[in-house]
């Protein structure tokens, strides 16, 4: 560690940092392309108090967007198992038997041109207007073939494809890319994505865009610490002007001031519409995003689901319909995709609280210019599995066709290819 940094001062900047940002780091040595993991400090602020002076960059953010041929992939986590048959209400009338108070009228449901066995919720009405132009695919019953109905274990299947010793399935693709990705490259917005950690490298984490910035750490210190290194302390360096990268270029994007604000929570997670709206003005920036994932909770709706899943439908079709506004704006329709997933779906039949309790097949969203749109997988009321939806489309079909738009070899990433799903244009 440099003399002019003592411990002390090294000590005080780790402990403040960690409590909003995981932004991990690593270094690659270009002749040798061999890595070494780092821990990672961020930055913090406390209500009420003005951060000081952003320390200045001390690398060039690139141009523009240049790995994976420069797509971009939006994930939006619905935390908690969304309900899949409120969400894609069934015409069978064995929906209404199951849930005599929970099913939504017939008169309510959104119809979808060309669809006979399903339709809309009518909070999902914003979204419509993709399926009209082809762009819209929804994926009913998408599960594993063996569910579990815990939510830490299913959630880690999904963000690891059910290989819960390895790395999120994103942060695999992070691992194998040729050199260090700029340090906004991946970013969870709302809450920590597991599905974006790799072994090597982590994703930068923003849970407050209000937050993200420098409090307590002069500008000084940055130039006393000196350049990286092999050791743990040149470890640290790195990682800190990383750090200082990420607020640096965040502040560029929001002319140093805050995204609408923080990101209003709801048990974990942020609104969906606000961290799309972040996500795009991201994307739009010459800061090379190019992976988001935006989490949101609250889809766990043991009781008096009507009018939360309602409003939790509203959020997410409002917050995609106004996300792709501003991409189309900024000229980058071709060149995103969007999808849309949860844990698991609920079970079919209601339970005595006004809700519906852990189910096995769920509903997933794919949106955007790449997409093939249409209806995948089924719902067949007449053949559950111990009372829920049987599961019809392999996650993994998903994380394949995901991991094709990117342009990275899905069967080395996964282990296994699941051609199942044929959901893109190209």
């Amino acid at each position: 560690m440099s003399e002019s940094l003592d411990r002390r001062q090294f000590f005080k900047i780790g402990a403040g940092a960690v409590v909003v940002v995981g932004l991990g780091a690593c270094t690659r040595d270009s002749s040798t392309g061999t890595t070494a993991s780092s821990a990672v400090p961020g930055s913090t602020v406390d209500d009420g108090v003005a951060p000081v002076t952003t320390p200045p960059p001390t690398t060039t953010a690139p141009a523009a967007t240049s790995m994976l041929a420069g797509r971009r992939l939006v994930v939006v986590q619905l935390n908690g198992g969304n309900d899949l048959l409120n969400t894609l209400p069934p015409t069978d009338g064995r929906y209404h038997d199951l849930r005599p108070t929970l099913a939504l009228p017939d008169s309510d449901v959104l119809a979808l041109s060309g669809v006979a066995d399903m339709g809309l919720h009518p909070s999902l009405a914003p979204i419509s207007r993709f399926w009209d132009a082809g762009r819209l695919a929804v994926i009913r019953g998408i599960g594993f073939e063996v569910p579990n109905r815990s939510h830490f274990v299913s959630m880690d299947r999904w963000w690891r494809a059910d290989e819960l010793t390895q790395p999120g399935w994103l942060g695999r693709v992070l691992d194998s890319l040729p050199g260090e990705p700029p340090p906004l490259f991946a970013t969870a917005l709302g809450g920590g994505a597991p599905l974006l950690d790799g072994r090597e490298v982590r994703a930068t984490v923003i849970t407050s865009p209000s937050s993200f910035r420098w409090v307590d750490i002069e500008p000084a210190w940055l130039a006393q610490m000196g350049e990286g290194g092999d050791d743990l302390a040149g470890l640290a360096r790195h990682a800190l002007r990383r750090t200082v990268q990420a607020v640096a270029d965040f502040a560029e994007i929001t002319d140093g001031d805050a995204v609408a604000d923080d990101l209003p929570t709801r048990e974990g997670g942020a609104s969906i519409t606000e961290g799309l709206d972040v996500a795009a003005q991201m994307l739009a920036a010459d800061v090379g995003t190019q992976l988001v994932v935006v989490s949101a909770g609250g889809f766990d709706t043991h009781a008096g689901q009507l009018p939360i899943h309602a409003d939790l439908l509203a959020d997410l079709a409002g917050g995609i319909d106004a996300f792709f506004t501003a991409v189309d704006a900024a000229g980058m329709a071709d060149d995103v995709l969007l999808v849309v997933t949860s844990e698991f779906g609920r079970r079919a039949a209601e339970n005595g609280s006004g809700g519906c309790d852990h189910g096995a097949g769920g509903a997933s969203f794919a949106v955007g210019a790449p997409v093939r749109g249409g209806v995948f997988g089924e719902v067949d009321l007449g053949d559950l599995l111990d009372g829920d939806v049987r599961p019809s489309v392999a996650p993994h079909a998903l994380f394949t066709r995901c991991l094709d738009w990117l342009g990275v070899d899905a069967e080395q990433i996964l282990g296994r290819r699941d051609d199942s799903l044929d959901l893109l244009r190209r």
